[in-house]
């Protein structure tokens, strides 16, 4: 599916761990979904780097969630409409980070524990080890996540 671009306001909203949305139209939001849940799709605001979010239903609509970080980084204002480009994520929001990556194929039994864990707690993971800015870092957090997993037989 091709990348799909519209325009859109930051909607408000009072609640204690969300408190903006990015409203989907319907007519772009139904080229998404296909059955339950929240599609997972990679976002890019006014031409921005791609980063991966979900389609989350919420009362009889389909909203992004916008999360504090991304309207500092994006400068986004509740009057400013701004542009947002979405398309379906191939990997479901489960793209390995190379580090990651490694420390899975050398290690049989940290890869075992990896598979064995659900969609969520697998891009829990990914997104605390794509925040470390360094390579080092990366690494260092990817082997420490396995070496834990691997001591309690699981993540959870």
């Amino acid at each position: 599916m091709e990348r799909v671009s519209f325009n859109v306001v930051l909607e408000p909203l009072d609640e204690k761990m969300v408190h903006h949305l990015i409203v989907v139209p319907d007519e772009i939001a139904k080229q998404f979904v296909t059955g339950k849940g929240a599609p997972r799709i990679l976002c890019s605001v006014e031409g921005s780097a791609e980063f991966p979010c979900a389609l989350n239903p919420r009362h009889g609509r389909h909203v992004i969630i916008a999360s504090q970080q991304l309207i500092k980084k994006n400068k986004l204002s509740l009057e400013r409409p701004f542009s947002i480009a979405i398309r379906h994520d191939p990997h479901n929001g489960l793209g390995l980070p190379e580090e990651l990556a490694e420390v899975l194929e050398q290690d049989e039994v940290a890869s075992k524990a990896y598979d064995a864990l659900n969609d969520g707690h697998k891009r829990g993971l990914i997104h605390y080890i794509n925040q470390a800015k360094s390579v080092d870092s990366r690494v260092k957090r990817s082997i420490e996540i396995m070496e834990k997993m691997k001591e309690r037989g699981n993540w959870t």
